[in-house]
């Protein structure tokens, strides 16, 4: 396989984010498995992170690659951006690719028509739809997915996001789903997902920042209809808490409903988060769409599938696509607590249902292996270098 040099455009390193993980995996496997040469573009913040990210790639930095504003104090950072994309000494690359759709996508929409190359943009979620309120982004949006040479959303539900709110601008021939990666199987050892013991007083647990589009109030709620089945039953929640007040909602709705046996854990390291996992017996997260913000996809499930948890969460954005309903978990409506009681209780009550699909949930995160990725992308690449739009449909 012949070395292809394609410059990558990184939103943002910080670990919060998740945009640094994604960055990470997905350069290093195409790296790996694809024969890609890289070269990095990162923002001026995340220079010292780039370093040790990406050690061995030319990496070069501009003011800022996600967080531009088109508002009138974010004016100056934003021409800064465009003055340095346009002045820069460019890599010798044959194609550009943006990881997420915008404003990196912006960033990457300029440096490919400066270097006269074609461009691909990843779009991993909220960030692909949720600029449709705002006029100038929606019009710099429009204009970048208009001349993408591939649109690349991470899951059906993104893919469907974005074709209702940018539809004229997105022509489908162009678009092609490609689910991440992940290497949580190989952190996992098989034998920890297949040798599982039921505890005698269960144990739900959710993993995800606390904020509203993660459903905890729905979760909440469903534990506690299942506490009147099942008294012993114990949930524990581990996040960072994203948003103070809703944070503090929840606790008043705890308190209130009388919710006994929710254990909060808002900071805990790896060695502590994987004690969690191998002492769960269902993965519960329940995610809604708020607004323009919605779940991608939820790589979550999938580290909990390497454990060899059964799972429980909604149909609502790309969680569909990592969750298989009834194969490696069960989807309820979002925001309905009754359903997810009933799918939590379905496991709890049936423990060959939830070891058989516990199993499956492993088997499917070690399908979706970075390497699967890279192979689909540089694929991809091919395509558009020889000028065929990859075409509509799911590469999982």
């Amino acid at each position: 396989m012949s070395l292809l040099p394609v410059t990558f455009v990184v939103p943002s390193l910080r670990p919060a984010s998740g945009w640094g993980s994604l960055a990470a995996g997905a350069v290093r496997a195409l790296e790996r498995h694809a024969g890609i040469q890289a070269s990095v573009v990162v923002s001026t913040a995340d220079v010292p992170l780039a370093a040790s990210e990406f050690r061995d790639c030319p990496r070069y930095a501009v003011p800022r690659t996600q967080f531009l504003s088109t508002r009138p104090g974010g004016w100056p950072a934003f021409l800064a951006t465009w003055v340095r994309t346009h002045t820069m000494r460019v890599p010798a690359s044959r194609l550009v690719h943006s990881l997420e759709a915008y404003p990196t996508g912006l960033v990457g929409h300029w440096l490919a028509g400066r270097m006269n190359r074609p461009h691909v943009i990843t779009a991993a979620g909220t960030y692909a739809v949720r600029w449709v309120d705002s006029a100038v982004d929606r019009r710099l949006y429009g204009r970048v997915l208009r001349r993408a040479q591939a649109v690349l959303p991470i899951s059906t539900g993104t893919a469907d996001l974005m074709q209702a709110h940018f539809g004229h601008w997105l022509d489908r021939t162009r678009v092609r789903v490609v689910t991440l990666g992940t290497d949580y199987p190989v952190q996992v050892p098989r034998e920890v997902a297949l040798d599982r013991t039921r505890n005698t007083a269960p144990v739900i647990l959710s993993v995800g920042a606390i904020k509203p589009r993660k459903g905890y109030e729905t979760s909440l709620r469903a534990f506690a209809r299942v506490k009147a089945r099942v008294p012993e039953a114990r949930y524990r929640i581990i996040g960072a808490v994203d948003r103070p007040d809703y944070f503090e909602r929840l606790q008043r709705l705890v308190a209130a409903e009388r919710i006994a046996g929710v254990e909060w854990l808002t900071a805990v390291g790896d060695v502590e988060l994987d004690r969690h996992y191998r002492e769960a017996d269902i993965f519960l997260l329940t995610p809604e769409q708020v607004g323009l913000a919605f779940e991608g996809f939820g790589l979550v499930y999938l580290e909990a599938g390497a454990y060899g948890l059964p799972v429980v969460a909604t149909r609502t954005g790309g969680v569909p696509d990592a969750v298989r309903h009834d194969e490696t978990g069960l989807l309820a409506s979002p925001g309905r607590a009754d359903e997810v009681a009933d799918c939590l209780l379905k496991l709890l009550e049936d423990p060959v249902r939830a070891t058989r699909l516990g199993r499956a949930n492993r088997d499917w995160s070690e399908h979706l292996t970075w390497e699967r990725f890279a192979r689909a992308q540089r694929d991809i690449y091919e395509q558009v270098l020889a000028g065929s739009p990859p075409g509509l449909e799911r590469l999982a």
